[in-house]
């Protein structure tokens, strides 16, 4: 039980401090995304690389979608590992047929939630990596001038 205690005060701490190190680089007021660091915050931490990226609806979404996909996987791992106690301390046949196969049923949306939090957390870096090179998007797009004439088409880039 200790041990789980100190597990549980480490984890905290690991989060605290990936959360302060996001919160760092969105204060450095970075004029572009670095779309390695982006991903890889969003690797680590649910919407990290959304918060870095200052995608601040899409952080919200991607903790709250990831947030009940957990939620959910620890419901239903705790719910077979319930059945499958039940269905190891029952004498009766019957009973233990119901529990084992409630216990299969929630094994298997337990590894169903487990394929969708890799699902999202995938979609989640890759939307990370994609907004961080599109960060600068629209001050870029300024910089290109294209202009027609009756004989010609003009590409202007300012640097």
């Amino acid at each position: 039980r200790n041990r789980r205690i100190k597990e549980d005060r480490d984890l905290k701490k690991i989060v605290i401090t990936i959360i302060a190190l996001v919160c760092a680089g969105m204060v450095l007021g970075e004029t572009t995304k670095n779309p390695n660091k982006a991903a890889l915050y969003s690797a680590i931490f649910p919407g990290g690389g959304q918060l870095y990226n200052h995608a601040w609806w899409k952080a919200g979404a991607v903790v709250g979608v990831q947030s009940y996909l957990i939620s959910a996987a620890i419901y239903n791992k705790d719910k077979q590992e319930d059945y499958k106690t039940l269905a190891e301390n029952t004498t009766d046949q019957f009973q233990q047929q119901i529990y084992q196969s409630k216990s299969k049923t929630y094994r298997d949306k337990f590894n169903n939630d487990l394929w969708w939090i890799g699902i999202t957390a995938g979609l989640s870096i890759l939307d990370a990596y994609v907004d961080a090179h599109l960060y600068n998007f629209e001050s870029e797009k300024e910089k290109i001038h294209l202009h027609f004439s009756e004989n010609e088409i003009v590409l202007q880039y300012n640097f």
